[in-house]
């Protein structure tokens, strides 16, 4: 009861946006709490937890690697780590945008209880997404090593600066969806009707050098989806990613954290109005 009253005398202090992103993001006690309770509850009473995702994937892999096979004139060796690796990545976007939606709607019992900064429960979010991508991992290595031993080399070390980059957009994401969703419940149902179509206008089924001229330009070049997947795809299947993909990642990056930022500032004091 004293730590929850000294966390609310701390969170009185904080007054500005830059503050509330400063604190909750020192507080990584917190949220990496925060995240691991989540996961246990999702998973609460499953013999094996957080890995029927992994299963799940495994499945849908084995299962979509034989339609696109043939669809794709791949071979199978080829094909599957393309596959496995995209979903993994194109699994923890989606999934962290998603939940984006109702990252206030569904703490609302934390805003009741104890005052907290607003910006541990987004730390929060992409910390237990994190978790459940290491997870797949784990199985993807294996096919990897099974199909194509070469892909785990020392290429694999990109794939640290590109989960970075991806839980550093996750944030500002999840604070600007969070309180658009909050303020206008209609943006939730938008925000996933677009995650539908940009699956499969985004390479992840499909291999990107498929598409030539216009279409290439708009659904892989021009895709920032495409990028921020490419940058850990490219070291799963062996090689480094390229620098117009960092290009384009950094560019999301400055611009979404500086509209994120801005209106984070503004509307923070309202968000426990508005759920």
């Amino acid at each position: 009861m004293a730590e929850i009253e000294n966390r609310g005398r701390l969170r009185l202090l904080v007054t500005t946006g830059a503050e509330d992103l400063l604190h909750g993001l020192q507080r990584y006690d917190l949220w990496s709490r925060i995240g691991f309770m989540e996961i246990k509850r999702r998973y609460r009473r499953t013999l094996i937890g957080p890995f029927w995702s992994t299963i799940s994937l495994a499945v849908f892999i084995t299962i979509m690697s034989t339609v696109g096979v043939g669809l794709w004139k791949q071979s199978v060796r080829e094909y599957m780590p393309f596959l496995a690796s995209g979903m993994m990545v194109w699994l923890l976007i989606s999934i962290m945008i998603s939940e984006s939606c109702t990252l206030f709607i569904n703490s609302q019992h934390l805003f009741s209880r104890m005052r907290i900064d607003y910006s541990i429960l987004a730390f929060a979010l992409v910390w237990r997404n994190l978790v459940g991508f290491l997870h797949n991992l784990a199985a993807y290595l294996l096919v990897a090593i099974l199909a194509l031993p070469g892909l785990v080399n020392f290429s694999l070390l990109w794939m640290i600066p590109g989960l970075f980059l991806i839980a550093a957009n996750a944030v500002w994401v999840a604070l600007l969806l969070g309180m658009a969703c909050v303020r206008f419940r209609d943006v939730q149902q938008l925000v996933v009707s677009l995650l539908q179509i940009s699956m499969f206008v985004t390479p992840v089924f499909w291999p990107p050098h498929l598409l030539t001229g216009t279409t290439r330009l708009i659904f892989v070049q021009l895709n920032p989806l495409y990028s921020f997947i490419e940058i850990v795809r490219a070291p799963l299947l062996g090689h480094a990613p390229t620098l117009s993909s960092y290009i384009m990642v950094a560019a999301v990056t400055l611009i979404g954290w500086l509209v994120t930022f801005n209106a984070f500032s503004t509307f923070r004091k309202r968000i426990a109005f508005w759920v």
